[in-house]
C-alpha cells in the first residue's frame, strides 16, 4: 500500500505531562493545536502515551504488599495509561483520528487515518518500547520523547548538582548511564528495553523535554533544547 501521507512522526508522551497532579488541560490544549497542525499539512502523527504519576501512585501502594510482584505492577501501569489513552482519544475525536485505541501490533499496520494513539499492552517495558516498535512498523526513523526530563546528563541531575547536559550521545554511551534492567515506575529519559530495540534497528530518539514551544521549534528544524540519541 502506497502511503499517502507526507511522513509520519512518532511522539512518546509522558503521563505526566498530562495528569502532574490534575489533568492539565492548557497542556492538552495546546498539543492538539499542534498536531491539528500537522494533521491540515498531511502528517501522520502516532501519539504513544505514558502512564506517568497516576501509574506511580497506584504502583507504589500495590507494592507496599508482600504478594505483589513486578509483573502486577506493570500492568497498573499498563491500566493507567488505557486511561490517558482515552483521554487523549475522545478529545481528539473531532480530528481524523484511529476509532480505538491501538493494543496490538497487527491493528498499527495499515492504518489510514492521519492520528493513531498507542496503548500499551505487555508487561515488562515501559511506553517507550511501544514507541520504538511502533517507528518500525511505520516505517520510521525517530521517535520524539515528550517528558518532565529535558536532555540526557552525564550523571543524575537530582544527585549530582554538577551533571551537564549532553545534547548528542551514542546508543552505546547512552546505554552505559542507565541501569541495565527495566522496573515498573523507572525514571529515566529513555528506558533500557526501549533503547537497545531503538538501537538495533537503527532509530534515533529526541529527548526534548516538556516545553511545547521547544517541540514546535524541533518539528519547523528552528533550533530546539534536547538532546539526539542515535
Amino acid at each position: 500500500m502506497i502511503n499517502k501521507f507526507k511522513d509520519t512522526i512518532v511522539v512518546s508522551i509522558g503521563g505526566s505531562l498530562l495528569v502532574p497532579d490534575g489533568i492539565d488541560i492548557n497542556f492538552i490544549n495546546k498539543l492538539k493545536e499542534i498536531i491539528t497542525s500537522l494533521v491540515e499539512d498531511n502528517y501522520q502523527v502516532a501519539l504513544v502515551i505514558g502512564g506517568g504519576k497516576t501509574a506511580r501512585k497506584y504502583q507504589d501502594v500495590a507494592s507496599r504488599f508482600s504478594n505483589v510482584k513486578h509483573i502486577d505492577l506493570d500492568w497498573i501501569g499498563i491500566k493507567a495509561i488505557r486511561l490517558n489513552c482515552e483521554l487523549i482519544l475522545r478529545i481528539f475525536s473531532d480530528l481524523n483520528i484511529h476509532k480505538n485505541v491501538i493494543e496490538s501490533w497487527d491493528e498499527a499496520k495499515n492504518i489510514k487515518e492521519n492520528i493513531i494513539v498507542i496503548g500499551a499492552f505487555e508487561p515488562g517495558c515501559s511506553s517507550d518500547k511501544d514507541a520504538v516498535e511502533l517507528s518500525i512498523i511505520l516505517n520510521g526513523k525517530s521517535v520524539i520523547n515528550l517528558s518532565n526530563i529535558s536532555h540526557v546528563y552525564d550523571s543524575d541531575p537530582n544527585k549530582n548538582t554538577n551533571a551537564k547536559k549532553i545534547y548528542n550521545i551514542s546508543w552505546d554511551d547512552y546505554l552505559g548511564l542507565i541501569p541495565d534492567k527495566w522496573s515498573p515506575g523507572l525514571s529515566s529519559p529513555f528506558d533500557p528495553i526501549a533503547s537497545r530495540k531503538a538501537k538495533d534497528n537503527g532509530i534515533s530518539v529526541i529527548v526534548i523535554g516538556a516545553s511545547l514551544e521547544n517541540f514546535k521549534n524541533y518539528l519547523n528544524s528552528s533550533n530546539f533544547e534536547g538532546t539526539t540519541i542515535s
